[in-house]
């Protein structure tokens, strides 16, 4: 069960991105560089949540996996991804089961 279950919600899907990152043919950064278009996150508490903030704001996307979370602690981090990306004005994606990537506004995401 994905978190957006929980919700009752029907996420934009991208299989095609999903397929891409496991291939890795698209330029990956990490936590602490932010070096790159995209940069992956796995979070191990909520207050991690910050540094996925502040990719977001500074016009990386970001890809979240929150499977290694409790479900209570993935809800709480993708309620304030939510919240933060409509104030950026950005756009939100399940590319997996619990897998997510969250875009800045004016980054348009195509499949």
């Amino acid at each position: 069960m994905g978190v957006f279950d929980l919700f009752g919600k029907e996420p934009k899907t991208r299989n095609d991105r999903s397929s891409r990152l496991k291939n890795g043919n698209i330029a990956l950064g990490g936590e602490a560089g932010h070096s790159g278009p995209v940069s992956v996150f796995t979070p191990t508490s909520y207050e991690d949540v910050e540094l996925i903030i502040d990719a977001i704001k500074v016009g990386k996307n970001a890809v979240v996996h929150l499977n290694e979370l409790k479900e209570e602690t993935a809800m709480r981090i993708l309620d304030m991804l939510s919240g933060a990306i409509y104030a950026l004005d950005g756009g939100v994606y399940e590319v997996g089961k619990n897998i997510f990537m969250f875009s800045p506004a004016g980054v348009e995401v195509n499949g």
